[in-house]
């Protein structure tokens, strides 16, 4: 991470950005993934295709042996009454409907679940992501709060052998599995960086136009697609910037974020430490999802946008297909701005295959589509130009009292409580 934040530093000096500099921020502890193997024993079978989520703990040395003990997926606050049975077992999540997708609710329950799982000493945890792929694994964190560490195993498993074990748990049958799972923590703190440079405004350089995307990624694949991708556009729109010889009124400012797959962690930091300059944000420009065309920008509850934005929809319906929408991408780095008031504005993408790649070891180069990319970079640099351009800002920042009642209107409540900022924390 370290030497993609130095090559970002030093590209975007060549491409003649000012102000380019790095800035540091602690995680409270580091974590390095090591083995996961995981066999049936009972009845004897095959390997399972498992692998670990991020910040979670390990097996003893050499591996253990234990029953299966199955906990629904759609019950689990029901099922947590019955914590003090799997002690020295594993949690295995079954699915018996279509409904238990990965919602806000769920990922509010399986925190509450794996710490119980950790408190009472079970053997491991083991839950499916719900996203699609042929013997394909996706990792990522347990919870998005904040970077907490789980000392038990818990793992992610691939769809096919999910539903063998499920198969067997119908017919009654005893399962036991045989587990080694090898993770290690980093003491803490340990050190991650957020890369900055701007394009200084000519008439009002301290009101400030964010581009973002995060520069880290799960270590299964390159992360070309997550956020490789976004990275390349938001640099490449700078770079086009740069080239055209123009200069916006306001600031363009380029942030790469680091931690964004622990909770955003980066990005909310870097609202927190350039607090004195909220004010001045007139909004954040994000593009994490995936490596489809950028097809429309939800306004993340700033319904004044509509009015000021609607000549630039129709400029860059000349370069693909654009509109305005309502709602948020709340998993985003733009999040971090909208919980600060800012409009923080994640471009929806036509990437339909994103679920099945992020996270997983198929995030890999050769998925990214080159032509999607130019049209990106192009509606990117057209976009943020605009905005920072304009005779009168845009939008409206709000108020830091009135925060929590809008989000709450907002019905952002339950994605806050998911994402442990609920009571609100700015």
């Amino acid at each position: 991470m370290q030497q993609a934040a130095r090559w970002a530093a030093a590209l975007m000096s060549r491409i003649g950005l000012e102000n380019v500099h790095l800035e540091p921020w602690h995680l409270r502890s580091g974590w390095m993934r090591g083995r996961a193997d995981v066999e049936l024993s009972t009845p004897p079978g095959i390997p399972l295709n498992v692998t670990s989520y991020g910040w979670t703990g390990s097996t003893p040395t050499g591996g253990i042996e234990a029953d299966v003990v199955e906990v629904s997926r759609e019950a689990i606050a029901d099922e947590l009454a019955g914590a003090a049975g799997w002690t020295g077992k594993v949690v295995f999540l079954t699915s018996r409907s279509s409904k238990g997708g990965n919602n806000p609710t769920f990922y509010s329950e399986f925190v509450k679940l794996v710490a119980t799982a950790d408190r009472v000493h079970a053997a491991a945890v083991i839950a499916r992501d719900l996203r699609p792929g042929l013997m394909l694994t996706h990792t990522g964190p347990v919870t998005f709060g904040d970077d907490t560490a789980y000392e038990i195993p818990v793992l992610d498993i691939s769809d096919e052998h999910q539903k063998l074990v499920e198969r067997l748990l119908e017919d009654r049958r005893l399962v036991r599995l045989r587990l080694n799972v090898q993770n290690r923590f980093v003491p803490g703190p340990v050190q991650a960086t957020n890369v900055s440079g701007e394009i200084r405004g000519r008439e009002h350089p301290e009101e400030i136009v964010v581009l973002g995307a995060h520069l880290d990624s799960w270590d299964l694949g390159t992360g070309a697609i997550d956020d490789g991708t976004g990275v390349a556009a938001l640099l490449g729109a700078a770079q086009a910037i740069r080239i055209s010889g123009q200069r916006p009124r306001r600031t363009i400012r380029v942030v790469l974020f680091t931690g964004e797959e622990q909770g955003l962690l980066g990005s909310r930091v870097w609202v927190k430490e350039h607090a004195a300059e909220v004010p001045k944000l007139v909004c954040a420009l994000v593009l994490d999802w995936g490596q489809g065309p950028i097809t429309a920008l939800p306004l993340a509850g700033h319904e004044e946008l509509k009015k000021d934005l609607t000549p630039l929809v129709d400029f860059l319906n000349g370069i693909q297909k654009f509109r305005l929408a309502d709602g948020f991408l709340t998993f985003t780095d733009g999040y971090a701005f909208t919980l600060a008031g800012v409009p923080g504005l994640a471009f929806y993408q036509e990437s339909p295959e994103y679920s099945l790649v992020g996270h997983s070891a198929a995030d890999t180069y050769d998925k990214v589509n080159a032509e999607a990319l130019a049209r990106n970079t192009a509606t990117i640099a057209i976009a943020g130009f605009w905005i920072a351009d304009r005779p009168n800002r845009i939008g409206a920042t709000w108020p830091l009292e009135e925060i929590p009642r809008r989000l709450a209107e907002l019905k952002q409540k339950t994605m806050l409580e998911t994402l442990g900022l609920w009571p609100f924390a700015k």
